[in-house]
């Protein structure tokens, strides 16, 4: 008995002796900014101490709501670092830095980002599943975030951690000399090597420093010297994959489908009238009004407006099969006509209060099908 005791006590006082687990080493790269403050507390309201250029690495060594305290490498200075303006090298969990993914349950739903972590907060644009943010803060249960060049707030509950960073391309190791060219545990020739790779190699680049890179390596993460590096994508820190298109309240509804290589911007809704403009897949649209055949849009990015087939565009909030109801001031009926003229024959009287389904959207005239028959109405009369 009191030999068991013993060894209990023995092994109780090596566990003792243990020391703790000590979490891996964060490092940060300075991105979408040219220079970053550095302050002497977590926010604005702190002392301007200094500044770092875009493309410096930073260490992590603590975080507070969106700042982050480190240590700017090489050079050494300290402070705190707005986390709006880092990308972490090694993210995990939901830590600043870390990737969520909008997964809402409804996949046809969206998810507001909201300018403030509440519900009552304004929204600020809506977003589907699949776009992926960085998350630069967690308070109640809200996610301060980064996406599509927009900071605000998710619902945690809606997004999915991946708790990695996407890449940005690939590259290729270089050497001069032929020899093995080293991956380091920091983004410093003062770090551990943790691996080794031969030239022509061909390494997954994940952010691009000035100096060192931040790739994967057969299976392991780590940073490699850029002189030793040739391709890897975007410029520095960048990532060019790019999010879904932001979908933002009473300004676009609809994008042409990313699959598209580009869809025209006709005058008018027929394949042989003047192009006023061609868009790739993705180009954000503002649908005025749809049709299951054509529908009479608005590109914010040009500022033109004009008709798109509609089977080429992906639509949000708008119903399958679009449909108008027939009104007249008299309550009596409208005619529906063989051609987009008031001179054109009357094909037959739809009553008013009928429903018909739209299938050309026009401005002054839209192609409506009425139960089995198929004529033009004026849109005056369709509300």
């Amino acid at each position: 008995m009191k030999r068991a005791i013993c060894l209990m006590l023995l092994a109780a006082l090596l566990l003792a002796l243990v020391p703790p687990a000590q979490a891996a080493t964060q490092y940060a790269l300075v991105s979408n900014t040219t220079r970053l403050n550095i302050r002497t507390g977590p926010g604005t309201e702190h002392a301007i101490k200094g500044s770092v250029a875009g493309g410096e690495w930073v260490r992590i060594d603590s975080t507070s709501g969106a700042w982050v305290q480190g240590q700017v490498m090489p050079s050494g200075t300290s402070g705190w670092f707005s986390a709006s303006f880092l990308k972490i090298a090694s993210p995990a969990g939901d830590a600043v830095g870390s990737i969520a993914v909008v997964n809402n349950p409804n996949p046809s739903s969206y998810l507001n980002l909201r300018s403030a972590p509440s519900y009552s907060a304004s929204v600020l644009a809506i977003f589907y599943n699949g776009a992926t943010a960085t998350i630069l803060g967690k308070t109640d249960g809200w996610y301060y975030v980064e996406i599509s060049g927009m900071y605000g707030y998710f619902r945690s509950e809606f997004l999915r951690l991946s708790g990695g960073l996407g890449s940005i391309g690939t590259a290729t190791i270089y050497s001069s000399n032929g020899g093995s060219v080293n991956l380091r545990s920091a983004p410093s020739y003062a770090s551990s090597v943790i691996g080794q790779g031969a030239p022509g190699t061909k390494v997954t680049v994940y952010l691009k420093g000035k100096t060192f890179w931040y790739i994967g390596l057969a299976g392991t993460s780590g940073f490699m010297d850029s002189s030793f590096l040739t391709g890897g994508g975007g410029g520095t820190g960048s990532n060019p994959v790019p999010n879904p298109p932001i979908v933002t309240p009473d300004s676009t509804n609809a994008i042409v489908n990313k699959r598209l290589g580009s869809l025209n911007l006709r005058e008018q809704p027929s394949t042989s009238s003047r192009v006023l403009g061609t868009y790739p897949g993705e180009t954000a649209i503002q649908v005025r009004m749809q049709g299951t055949v054509w529908s009479r849009v608005y590109v914010p990015l040009s500022g033109k407006s004009g008709y798109m087939m509609t089977r080429y565009l992906t639509l949000y909030g708008l119903p399958v099969t679009p449909t108008k109801r027939v009104t007249h001031p008299d309550r009596t009926y409208v005619n529906l006509r063989s051609r987009p003229s008031a001179s054109g024959g009357i094909t037959l009287r739809v009553p008013h209060g009928s429903s018909v389904t739209i299938l050309t959207a026009g401005g002054q005239w839209a192609q409506v099908k009425y139960k089995t028959t198929t004529g033009w109405m004026m849109t005056y009369f369709l509300k």
